[in-house]
């Protein structure tokens, strides 16, 4: 599933802007980005396609779901529920956003 656009809210986005916290389709991005000298300069990268997802580190088959910061891995809910058992249990888990970037010249 694709990101969709904070500025228009119906096309794709194909940048984030951290400067304005915001994923942009590639029309808003040149409308809000060329509007004057200051904005030109915020630093954006493109939002990879949807599909290049991360694996599962441990399974390399399955989609990553979540990510271990203890271990530093990648897992798909599967291997999750298999390797965070007994005390690895407290270790700290995030939920993967599926959304990969690409540092790209914007």
């Amino acid at each position: 599933m694709r990101t969709l656009c904070d500025a228009c809210e119906s096309a794709a986005a194909a940048v984030f802007c951290a400067a304005d916290e915001a994923a942009l389709c590639l029309s808003c991005d040149e409308k809000v980005h060329m509007c004057n000298k200051l904005a030109s300069r915020h630093v954006r990268v493109g939002l990879a396609n949807p599909s290049d997802v991360p694996r599962c580190d441990i399974c390399e088959n399955a989609p990553a779901f979540f990510y271990c910061e203890i271990d530093g891995t990648s897992l798909c809910l599967q291997c999750d529920m298999i390797v965070h058992v007994g005390g690895k249990r407290t270790h700290g888990r995030y939920l993967l956003l599926r959304q990969r970037v690409e540092y790209v010249v914007v």
